[in-house]
């Protein structure tokens, strides 16, 4: 993992990056229903867990945008070649731990690394974090819901690490033109969504997050059977 610090005499958003950070909240999210339709078939038919698949592609998302692996430290600004997902593992009794994946690799081998984390992770005593919390991507589920919105707690108004998240997809139906008759078609939705710090990250870039995320799960399901 490299880290290299940002110039802020050559940064274009300097004066939009000290504007946001004079407030108490100066988060921001926004929560999309995904089309998931065909992604979906292809993950049911692969025998992959939804959700580290769906982490996969998130997170692969979340780094073609660079303000997404940009960070404040110290009052300035750093930024990271790769971002890893840190999520929870839930508990029988209904707590959960804290889990550290490695996304920087295909599909099929992260999803081994990711289930050994995972075990590691439940025995643990305590919540306990690995690696460097600043590099990482803070992911959760709520599989639960479908929501339209969320809100996400943040330890100070400089906290920078952005918290992406999805609920329950949901069943649509839709009337569609086959062979000449008009059928239903069922489509499917997840909720996703993506809370940043304004300071860094603007509407532009969650929509690209976006564009990057429908783009990456094309390219999971078109890619075989190690979706990598």
């Amino acid at each position: 993992m490299n880290v290299r610090r940002i110039d802020l005499s050559t940064y274009p958003r300097r004066s939009h990056f000290e504007h946001f950070l004079t407030m108490a909240n100066p988060f921001t999210g926004v929560t999309v229903n995904v089309d998931i339709t065909d992604w979906l078939r292809w993950q049911q038919s692969s025998g992959y867990p939804f959700f580290l698949c769906f982490q996969y592609a998130a997170v692969h998302a979340a780094n073609r945008v660079p303000q997404l692996r940009q960070r404040i430290v110290d009052g300035g600004i750093c930024e990271y070649d790769f971002c890893d997902p840190s999520y929870i593992v839930s508990l029988p009794d209904g707590t959960y731990r804290y889990c550290l994946a490695h996304a920087r690799q295909p599909l099929a081998p992260y999803i081994e690394q990711a289930r050994r984390s995972q075990a590691r992770a439940m025995a643990a005593e305590g919540l306990e974090e690995e690696g460097d919390p600043l590099g990482q991507l803070f992911i959760t589920c709520l599989p639960w819901l479908t929501f339209t919105s969320l809100q996400i707690p943040w330890s100070d108004p400089a906290f920078s690490n952005p918290g992406i998240s999805w609920g329950r997809f949901e069943r649509h139906s839709r009337l569609v033109l086959r062979d000449g008759e008009i059928v239903e078609s069922p489509s499917f939705t997840l909720p996703v969504n993506i809370t940043v710090n304004h300071a860094l990250v603007d509407g532009i870039h969650i929509a690209r997050f976006f564009a990057c995320l429908d783009e990456e799960l094309v390219k999971m399901r078109k890619s075989g059977p190690d979706g990598g």
